[in-house]
């Protein structure tokens, strides 16, 4: 078990995060399924954000896992750190570990994409207009329309209704989507059950047909989700410029087959046709699963920002 002391140091987990986000509830409901002790970061919910970018190299999507000077980016990515650090039974149940990422991936990808296109289309009269055009770059790109989400807006419901029909019917046998245990893909499912409760005008309308995904949020709700304390900016910028990073050079021999060697200069982005800006870094460790970068910021010295390799766009700078 790690540090849970009232003072975090260079062993205790980081979560730079904002309450309102629903894929770092996703994060919070995996951290207390493990019941993993964590210090709460507080960030802005658009860029810029000055206290966690020197951390990422310039990744700005939330949430984001600090442990010293290593620097994890991607929900999926956090959950594989979990597993990693002996939370591996919490993490996946009793599946195995590639058919509960799988199921989480498709569910972020496609169901959680279809919330957010019809949260933020309901939104776009009400929420300020930079979050709204900020939002709109990053989820659909440069080009989006007003117009446009409001014309697919009924088609959208319809297809979110019956990604939601798939969940639903995969409890009518078991309490979780994983079986007798609660794993990663029910954390997915219940932070989209959440955002929709939370954030959509139809959406506990929507969700009076799905009383099993419901039951699934109500159980991850009630676990203990709340910080061991909140934490300063700054303060995780210091213990980060303090540590150092536990990453070993490694490179699979599949990426050493693609012309990739340890030091060389490598951008990485989310894949798709957002806005994100490239993250760009020395290659430290390619695996089969993750990549990592150094990075130097003068406001936190040497740090490690690892990415998980699906979803992503890989390439030599």
């Amino acid at each position: 078990m790690p540090n849970s002391s009232a003072t975090p140091d260079a062993s205790s987990w980081i979560l730079h995060h904002y309450a309102q986000s629903p894929v770092a509830q996703k994060v919070r409901f995996l951290l207390g399924l493990c019941g993993h002790p964590w210090w709460s970061v507080e960030i802005p919910r658009v860029p810029p954000k000055p206290l966690l970018m020197p951390l990422t190299a310039n990744y700005r999507r939330t949430p984001v896992l600090q442990i010293g000077a290593d620097i994890y980016c991607d929900s999926q990515n956090i959950a594989h750190t979990l597993a990693e650090r002996g939370h591996s039974s919490r993490v996946f149940g009793s599946q195995a570990p590639g058919a509960v990422m799988s199921l989480a991936a498709w569910v972020e990808q496609t169901v959680f994409a279809l919330a957010v296109r019809l949260v933020i289309t309901d939104a776009l009269d009400t929420a300020p207009s930079e979050f709204i055009q900020d939002r709109g770059d990053l989820y659909f790109g440069k080009g989006w329309t007003s117009d446009q989400l409001r014309q697919e807006q009924t088609s959208v419901a319809l297809e979110l209704h019956g990604h939601l029909a798939y969940l639903e019917s995969m409890l009518l046998t078991t309490p979780y989507l994983g079986g007798s245990t609660a794993s990663l893909s029910d954390a997915a499912a219940a932070s989209v059950v959440w955002f929709l409760k939370a954030r959509w005008s139809n959406g506990l309308a929507c969700l009076a047909a799905f009383p099993r995904l419901v039951a699934v949020l109500d159980t991850l709700e009630g676990l203990s989700l709340h910080a061991v304390g909140d934490l300063r900016g700054e303060d995780a910028l210091q213990i980060a410029s303090m540590s150092c990073t536990g990453t070993e050079p490694e490179l699979s021999d599949w990426a050493s087959a693609l012309g990739y060697t340890l030091g060389s200069t490598v951008r990485v982005r989310p894949a798709g046709e957002s806005s994100d800006p490239d993250v760009i870094g020395s290659l430290r460790a390619l695996s089969d699963l993750r990549i990592s970068l150094d990075h130097w910021d003068p406001q936190v010295g040497d740090v490690v920002v690892h990415f998980p390799l699906p979803g992503y766009r890989v390439e030599l700078a």
